[in-house]
């Protein structure tokens, strides 16, 4: 989905998200590596610590998919804030997966935050709000 942004650097944070989103629906979540900032942190929706340092947070996504089978994932409605050497993005996504025989279909928005360092952006920060979870 393309999606008009004021800057080049907004441009670039986007295909880095299509860029993450699209390693771990394939499968290939030890390509996030690069991706994660060695500080790299998740957190629960009540704001809990999940997780962290890339490695962790790497494997976080490695057990997701390979538990569940993404049928199919939409991002929409991106948001991206860009200060300096940090941008604070978010956007909303449905995805629908089957784990164990069942079928769900989850939305809500997912919040990333990325440094630049050594001229480089790497998701530092990741926070899922789900919106309607299936019951």
């Amino acid at each position: 989905m393309k999606f008009d942004f004021k800057t080049k650097v907004q441009q670039e944070i986007w295909q880095l998200i299509q860029d993450l989103n699209d390693i771990w629906v394939k499968g290939r979540p030890e390509d996030l590596l690069d991706l994660f900032h060695e500080d790299m942190v998740i957190i629960s929706p009540d704001f809990q610590e999940l997780g962290r340092g890339k490695e962790v947070c790497m494997q976080s996504y490695k057990d997701f998919s390979t538990q569940a089978d993404i049928k199919d994932l939409k991002v929409m409605n991106p948001r991206i804030d860009v200060y300096k050497n940090t941008a604070i993005t978010s956007y909303s996504f449905e995805i629908t997966y089957e784990m164990k025989d069942k079928i769900f279909h989850d939305t809500g928005r997912d919040m990333l935050v990325f440094v630049r360092e050594g001229g480089k952006w790497q998701a530092v920060w990741r926070t899922i709000l789900p919106l309607s979870p299936d019951k």
